[in-house]
């Protein structure tokens, strides 16, 4: 998809030589930001038109936000000479589906990229990009291998993990049986929150049991499966965590085996059919990473950096990880 700002022809980054800037945040500099989903562009026209990839995803709900993020950025730089497009390069996070992609972008000669950087394969790709004159963000996932993009605006994927944990110690109880239900087994940022999870459960629940790990690929009908398979191999089973993309799926096996409330339920993420689980109690908690500033974020910060050389505070820009129930679903929706 496309979302044009206004007509643009293709030019190198103005202003800006080669290879990462000095004075750019560390790689491994992480914190949050005041202006998180409402940077602002600066008040600075750029001296040639612009062009701006934006390689995601669209795999499951969790992206509509995401785009609408990236849309709404591309409104805020019409009159500006910026054309900002929306690519979707495939359906899974591998360096070998966005190394592409990015590849592509640099032969199309865009001015900066953001992009998922799901394993570190991407950190290869990514340098060619800086390498040739191109900054490059990252949002959403990201590798902890180093290179060279200028800054990544998402979740600290571990935090989130152990706050899911520390939820799910409390409400399997100290000797609980969970399932996880992860998005993708080669995806840093959700091993990241596995990590995370299961070290908060086990140190809150030392004789809690992990029975089982799986993967659905950010697919609402593999979770759906999964879980029921949980169910049926363990019929004491306590709880389920699903830690990335469509978990309704298995709130739907959930709700359809009698189990709310029995099947203890941590999700992430706050699309609409998500929140619905959540309001009628089958979801007991969804932890956000406010996807629409994934989307926003990166956008107008590299416009930002292209024409007036404004860097970020830190290499992680992280995002917000509301711990969303049933008591204050009504309050986020309200807030969205």
């Amino acid at each position: 998809m496309m979302l044009v700002a206004t007509a643009a022809c293709s030019t190198s980054a103005p202003g800006h030589d080669a290879g990462r800037p000095r004075g750019a945040p560390a790689f491994a500099s992480a914190g949050s930001v005041p202006d998180e989903g409402t940077v602002r562009p600066v008040d600075q026209r750029p001296a040639k038109p612009l062009r701006i990839a934006v390689l995601g995803l669209e795999s499951s709900p969790f992206w509509i936000p995401v785009r609408g993020g990236v849309q709404r950025a591309a409104s805020e730089l019409a009159g500006r000479n910026v054309t900002v497009d929306w690519i979707v390069p495939g359906e899974l996070h591998t360096a070998e589906v966005f190394g592409r992609a990015i590849d592509g972008a640099v032969a199309k000669q865009y001015d900066a990229i953001a992009t998922i950087a799901g394993d570190a394969g991407v950190a290869a790709y990514i340098d060619r990009a800086v390498a040739a004159g191109i900054p490059v963000a990252t949002y959403n996932s990201e590798t902890d291998t180093p290179n060279d993009r200028l800054f990544f605006v998402g979740a600290d994927s571990y935090a989130q993990g152990k706050a899911a944990g520390e939820l799910m110690c409390r409400l399997v109880g100290p000797s609980g049986k969970v399932g996880i239900i992860t998005g993708f087994f080669a995806v840093e940022a959700h091993q990241a929150r596995v990590k995370g999870f299961e070290d908060a459960l086990h140190a809150g629940c030392p004789q809690a049991t992990v029975v089982g790990r799986v993967e659905n690929q950010d697919k609402a009908e593999t979770a759906y499966q999964e879980a029921k398979d949980f169910m049926t191999a363990h019929a004491d089973l306590g709880g389920i965590i699903a830690i990335a993309g469509s978990p309704f799926g298995a709130a739907r096996a959930v709700e359809e085996a009698g189990k709310a409330g029995k099947v203890h339920l941590v999700t992430f993420d706050a699309v609409d059919e998500t929140m619905d689980y959540v309001d009628k109690g089958v979801i007991d908690a969804t932890i956000g990473q406010d996807p629409d500033a994934q989307g926003h974020d990166p956008v107008i910060r590299l416009y930002n950096y292209l024409v007036a050389g404004q860097l970020p505070a830190y290499g992680r820009l992280l995002t917000r990880a509301e711990v969303i129930t049933k008591e204050n679903a009504a309050k986020f929706r309200s807030a969205r």
